[in-house]
């Protein structure tokens, strides 16, 4: 093992340098940073070989968080002393803080991690490795820490995430328990409880959970995590202060960057910049590719700032054609760096697609690069905070009455705010036996993921299957806890297993292909489908859903109306239940439904993708129209559009 000992002396300094270094020692001790920064960049470029140097540079650097000249420097210093535990902890530090994820990881591989004794580098190596979507490799370096420090929260925390995305949701609950056990109560902590049980569909406790996490928010503990939070039955003031706390989380210690000393030439094209981490296979890029495709290109520039993997899937090279030279890729990109190059690109209006979802960096916006600053598509609610300027839905999913839920201004698209792609290919059709379903059984699915299921919706299902005997429900299987638990929770209910069926995950185009023979999609709540919902409508199956409170329980309504079939939205669970039993005896009704959804599947407002973009360009629009005037932001209402009563 290489010892962590620094050299007592350094190679010998002219005069001048010697005099910079002890300057520099000086301001360090009396934390005056930028003075020792000044004073040991001096020192370096006149003694390009002094270690010590590099690494008190580095030091300094971390001390005002700037995480990427700490990197150069102290990777300098690693370079005149190879094999030091203390540079190499330093700069481990330095590129985590950066998001140099896959540096991180390379360094951690190369050097000896067993002489690293800071237990907080392990788990960033732990988090660099999930962010690379490596989480098998990350478990052993967290139970590693465990081993040292039992009682590492921070350890069991993020064990607990990569368990969960490893669809092993019962450890992940254990692991967050782990943490309640060892801090006491914890918001957070419970928050992620719940969310692996609704993940592992174990309802033993999801009451009594969610009773304690109510207790822990009115005695001033905190707030869920903003996603966990939306799979509660709250409402959009719970939802909302959930994201007010988050926001303080990413933006609280960020100054924006000073306003540009001049206005874009308003001759230009407008600028619109794409922020995302999932420009790769991934659900959003499912949605909202053809909009990209089919932008003005006569009056808009489109950027995109990728900071997720470059998967090299057809759908990553399908993106990255539609933006041309504008896909910048931000994966190493420091967030304050990103910052700067979308500042320098003159981007008009930037648009974070992922809101507060996994791996997202909101903190770019932090920092305030673009005049106008917009919420859409990958957080269902508000992002809590002034910094984001608007939020883009439709008179369904935030209706003006419901402005009172939003810190943004609602932007609101004239049919349905989710982006479709008619480019998704529906592969060939089966027939039922292919899948293991019954011929003659009237199908309903649900294909959603399980943490959006409920057990009061589960007892729904229980009692429409108790009421068409001739029925089946076919159900995702997100991972085979679930599986387990779900069929144990319907027995006990007197659902046989027989009446239950499973479908793996499967490419996209094979999924689309099997929603085709099902006859009616079961929507859950409060977390409705989304893309899920639109995939299904798509494929030819109509979806029941429940109008609820919140955006994110409202999008299956928005939908099923923009696809023309407006009966199919439910006030409540029990004309919910209603419906589905209906239809479920009336099959040439439900023939009906089917047929008219195939007829207007090409021309209705959901899948006119033309239509969509058009009518987002024409959002953009007011939004710099207004501040060009120098207006602040305000409520956009769509000019006309159907839609039911807001609740």
């Amino acid at each position: 093992m290489t010892s962590a000992k620094l050299p007592s002396a350094s190679i010998p300094r002219p005069r001048q340098a010697e005099l910079d270094f002890r300057r520099g020692v000086d301001a360090a001790k009396q934390e005056k940073w930028q003075q020792a920064i000044d004073a040991f960049r001096r020192v370096v470029v006149r003694c390009p070989g002094d270690m010590h140097s590099h690494l008190q540079l580095a030091r300094a650097y971390a001390k005002v968080e700037d995480w990427e000249r700490g990197a150069e420097a102290a990777a300098r210093a690693l370079a005149l002393l190879p094999g030091n535990s203390l540079i190499e902890a330093l700069l481990a530090l330095c590129l985590a803080r950066s998001s140099r994820h896959q540096e991180l990881i390379e360094l951690c591989e190369r050097i000896d991690m067993g002489a690293i004794s800071d237990l907080s580098i392990h788990i960033e190596w732990g988090i660099a490795l999930i962010r690379a979507r490596r989480m098998q490799e990350s478990v052993p370096v967290f139970l590693n820490v465990l081993n040292q420090d039992p009682r590492n929260i921070h350890a069991y925390a993020w064990l607990g995430t990569a368990f969960l995305l490893l669809e092993m949701p019962e450890e992940s609950r254990e692991c967050s328990r782990n943490v309640l056990a060892i801090a006491g109560p914890n918001v957070r902590a419970i928050s992620s409880v719940i969310f692996s049980s609704l993940q592992a569909a174990n309802w033993t406790t999801l009451e009594e959970d969610i009773c304690a996490l109510h207790a822990q928010i009115m005695a001033g503990l905190g707030q869920p995590i903003p996603f966990y939070a939306l799979t509660l039955p709250w409402n959009r003031a719970q939802l909302l202060a959930a994201s007010r706390i988050q926001a303080r989380i990413c933006f609280g210690a960020i100054s924006p960057l000073p306003s540009p000393a001049t206005e874009p030439n308003r001759g230009r094209r407008i600028r619109i910049g794409y922020v995302s981490g999932d420009f790769q296979k991934h659900a959003t890029a499912h949605l909202v590719a053809e909009m990209f495709e089919r932008h003005d290109q006569n009056r808009f520039e489109i950027y995109a700032y990728s900071y997720g993997i470059n998967d090299a899937s057809p759908m990553r090279r399908r993106l990255e054609a539609a933006f041309g030279e504008r896909f910048f890729d931000a994966q190493a990109i420091p967030d304050k760096t990103l910052a700067h190059r979308i500042r320098d690109d003159g981007i008009d209006v930037l648009i974070d697609l992922k809101g507060y979802t996994l791996h997202s960096r909101n903190e770019v916006f932090g920092y305030r690069p673009a005049p106008i600053q917009v919420n859409f598509l990958g957080f269902p609610g508000s992002l809590g905070t002034p910094l984001y300027d608007y939020i883009i839905g439709d008179p369904i999913v935030t209706p003006l009455e419901h402005a009172d839920g939003y810190d943004e201004k609602i932007a609101q698209m004239p049919d349905c705010y989710q982006p479709n792609d008619r480019q998704r290919i529906v592969g060939e059709r089966r027939d039922r036996a292919f899948y293991g379903l019954p011929d003659d059984a009237v199908v309903f699915c649900s294909f959603n993921n399980n943490y959006k299921l409920t057990p009061e919706v589960f007892d729904r299902w229980c009692a429409i299957l108790h009421g068409a005997p001739h029925a089946v429900l076919w159900l995702y299987e997100g991972n085979r806890q679930a599986r387990r638990n779900l069929l144990a929770y319907a027995a006990r209910r007197g659902v046989s297993s027989d009446r239950l069926h499973w479908a793996p995950p499967l490419p996209l185009a094979d999924h689309l292909a099997r929603a085709q023979v099902a006859d009616l999609f079961l929507d859950t709540a409060p977390v409705n489908a989304h893309t899920t919902a639109s995939d299904a409508l798509w494929a030819g199956t109509p979806v029941l859903t429940v109008l609820g409170d919140t955006f994110v329980s409202r999008v299956a309504a928005s939908l099923v109306h923009a696809a023309g079939l407006p009966e199919l939205v439910a006030a409540d669970l029990d004309e919910y239940e209603r419906i589905a039993l209906a239809l479920a005896h009336d099959r040439d009704r439900l023939r009906a439904l089917r047929t008219r959804l195939a007829e207007r599947r090409m021309t209705c407002p959901l899948f006119d993708s033309a239509r969509t973009t058009r009518a987002f360009e024409s959002l953009v629009v007011r939004m710099v129209d207004r501040h060009r005037c120098g207006l602040g932001p305000d409520h956009l209402p769509a000019a006309s559009a159907q839609r039911p009563e807001a609740t």
